[in-house]
């Protein structure tokens, strides 16, 4: 009989104790009790899931072979969602975006509410997963701490090039969806948030990539006594994949519950994706949904250059920067207010890494985030290592040639950042011993407050625990020349040397 059930195993792949025990009833004619008492009681290579439960008791059963999966994660998340659990949404969350996000998105992509009677939260749903061996949360390099389908860690990191580009792409995304809305007065013009702020926007009981609250007349909430109460405005994004049915479901399940709460007003709900599946799409709609594409929402050239940025970026990563495509960029997304900056803070940490590549000997590593002992947090732009001889971590700020640094950044950067990072190499095994250097490249200028606040340091900080240094665009330029890669240069030029080759 255990051989009955691992050919069912490996002909239909993992799935429900309780759809063998029917199997063994129907085809082989055993009686529904000795049927599962022979599911429950086979062994290796069969395994059953811990932790989590299904009704009637069902177990999720699989062969050892097929952990970890492509179709143990369909089956799983099939079972799951059929059963209406939030462990499934949160699985599908997870696997519509490739099997990884960045642990602070956990929350706004897997459906489950803040704190609400009788839900799980996102903190539960995600302990239990965990506890199931199903996720994992885990530090990857160059996006931080993220929550992960269970794999070989080697997995993720060939992903992290296409996820960095996805989530500065969404980022643009959901500037252009805040300043959307402003101009269409959809919401109060002051208060639209997003995941970017320091505080996640918040609507009930749930959270989402954009919110913001709404006068408009349909999503107004009256008193008996006449007054009126705002309603809301809130938005989820999800770029790169065509979204199916199951990865929709999640929102669905927020948008759903949210209007099951009593004392929250009307709410617009929007889900913005580059393709939906017809499903989807239909799903999205008949749950009083908008399923809206860049394309319908801000027209062919930004669409465009939306989808450009993610292959560019990606690019830039693999050390290919392209002065052209960048060109176009600027073009196709400055319309977009504050895209035109964030896009050359951006292209501006590639430039760095770059250089550093080409005229340094060492390991360099972008955007590493840092813990110190204390439990205190920063990331590094540009990280170059230089095995047994130094360490050095250079903040990247690619501003006009115009524009001056805010102080704020800058005292950031020297009183926060710097120290952080400083105790986490000195609590690091390996390089701990090293010579630390901290450097902040800049293509603006600093204030006189600023430069005041370095000299200061440079002259009071031991340069036995590490050393500071400033450089700006002259030095930067003359650093990028010395690579002798006419694309870089003629990038620099473009973007961050006008006043010298105007």
């Amino acid at each position: 009989m255990a051989n009955l059930i691992e050919h069912y195993l490996e002909r239909h792949g993992p799935c429900l104790t309780s759809e063998i025990s029917d199997y063994l009833t129907r085809v082989h004619h055993v009686t529904p009790a000795a049927a599962r008492k022979r599911v429950s009681r086979a062994g290796l290579p069969i395994r059953k899931l811990s932790f989590i439960t299904f009704p009637h008791k069902a177990r999720f059963v699989y062969l050892e072979r097929d952990f970890g999966s492509p179709r143990y994660w369909r089956s799983l998340e099939s079972a799951l969602l059929a059963t209406k659990s939030a462990y499934g949404l949160a699985i599908a969350a997870l696997r519509e975006r490739g099997g990884l996000m960045p642990a602070g998105h956990f929350q706004i992509a897997c459906g489950a509410p803040i704190k609400q009677l009788r839900h799980l939260s996102p903190d539960t749903v995600l302990k239990r997963l965990i506890g199931a061996g199903l996720l994992e949360v885990t530090n990857v390099g160059g996006l931080g701490e993220c929550v992960t389908l269970a794999q070989e860690p080697e997995h993720f990191e060939k992903m992290v090039a296409s996820v960095r580009a996805r989530l500065i792409t969404e980022s643009l995304l959901l500037k252009a969806m805040k300043e959307w809305i402003r101009n269409l007065n959809i919401g109060s013009y002051g208060s639209v948030a997003t995941r970017d702020d320091e505080r996640v926007p918040q609507v009930g009981t749930f959270v989402w990539d954009l919110s913001a609250p709404s006068f408009l007349g349909p999503l107004l909430k009256y008193a008996k006594d006449g007054t009126a109460k705002n309603g809301f405005v809130v938005c989820d994004v999800l770029l790169g994949p065509e979204i199916d049915v199951n990865g929709i479901q999640p929102f669905i399940h927020k948008c759903q519950t949210l209007r099951r709460l009593r004392n929250v007003s009307p709410c617009l709900q929007i889900f913005v994706a580059d393709r939906f599946t017809r499903e989807a799409f239909l799903a999205a709609k008949q749950n009083g949904i908008i399923p809206a594409t860049p394309l319908n929402l801000f027209g062919k050239e930004v669409a465009e250059g939306l989808t450009e940025l993610t292959t560019v970026l990606r690019e830039a990563a693999q050390s290919i920067i392209d002065p052209e495509k960048f060109e176009h960029l600027f073009n196709k997304l400055g319309k977009i207010e504050g895209a035109t900056n964030q896009l050359r803070g951006t292209l501006f940490e590639f430039i760095v890494a770059e250089i550093a590549k080409r005229t340094m000997p060492a390991n360099v590593r972008m955007n590493r985030k840092y813990k110190s002992p204390d439990g205190k947090r920063a990331e590094a732009d540009v990280v170059i290592l230089k095995e047994d001889v130094d360490i050095m971590m250079i903040e990247c700020k690619g501003y006009s040639p115009y524009a001056e640094i805010p102080d704020s950044l800058f005292k950031r950067w020297l009183q926060h950042n710097v120290p952080v990072c400083y105790n986490s190499i000195r609590a690091h095994p390996e390089w701990q011993n090293l010579p630390a250097r901290f450097e902040f490249w800049t293509t603006g200028s600093l204030s006189a407050e600023s430069m005041a606040l370095i000299e200061s340091a440079k002259a009071t900080v031991n340069p036995r625990k590490y050393t500071l240094e400033v450089k700006f665009n002259a030095q930067i330029y003359e650093a990028c020349k010395a690579t002798q890669d006419v694309a870089l240069i003629e990038v620099f030029e473009r973007h961050y040397m006008k006043a010298v080759v105007e």
